[in-house]
């Protein structure tokens, strides 16, 4: 190591503090093979673990670079997953949304269908319960009415049968006792 820091002074030397020399009245700028030879020198000088190192720095530089790369497209790529599955959950929430207010409009539709039929069913059962107490109502009427004619008959009939008696009684007391000592004749309905 102690080499490679007396390389790097003398190409200093080159380079920086003294980079012309004066020959007489001649001035020559930088020597340009002793400066290659001096870098030659210091990377053959260089132990083989900074070799290592630099090539690894490059290598680690590269990798680096790539995994950057890679990074911003595994992030491009999540951000477009991201609103694909937000847009999918966005059309699939809608759509729960849209079958449950038509769901919700069905069942309301059918309740209120119910609650008319309910109505309407009660309605229809007042109305033949009206009916039947008014057919009731002419039924027993009706019969009343046949009851009292069938009594008013019956009276006559009794009157009318009462009266025949009366009659028939009257010409039994009247008649001359060889009538009454007759055999009955037959009497034709």
């Amino acid at each position: 190591m102690q080499d490679v820091v007396v390389l790097l002074e003398e190409l200093q030397i080159l380079a920086i503090e003294e980079p012309r020399t004066i020959v007489g009245r001649l001035t020559f700028g930088l020597d340009k093979e002793e400066i290659q030879l001096q870098i030659d020198k210091i990377k053959q000088t260089l132990p083989s673990e900074i070799k290592g190192a630099a090539q690894n720095m490059r290598q680690s530089e590269e990798i680096k670079r790539t995994a950057q790369e890679t990074a911003e497209q595994i992030i491009d790529s999540a951000k477009r997953e991201a609103a694909r599955l937000l847009d999918a959950a966005n059309e699939q929430s809608s759509q729960v949304l849209e079958t449950a207010k038509i769901q919700q409009e069905r069942l309301v539709s059918e309740n209120e269908v119910f609650r008319l039929a309910k109505d309407q069913a009660e309605g229809l059962r007042n109305e033949a319960e009206r009916t039947a107490a008014q057919i009731r109502r002419g039924a027993d009427q009706y019969a009343a009415d046949l009851l009292a004619r069938l009594e008013s008959n019956v009276e006559r009939i009794a009157s009318s049968v009462r009266a025949s008696q009366a009659e028939l009684g009257a010409m039994e007391s009247s008649a001359p006792v060889s009538i009454q000592n007759r055999p009955a004749e037959r009497i034709r309905v």
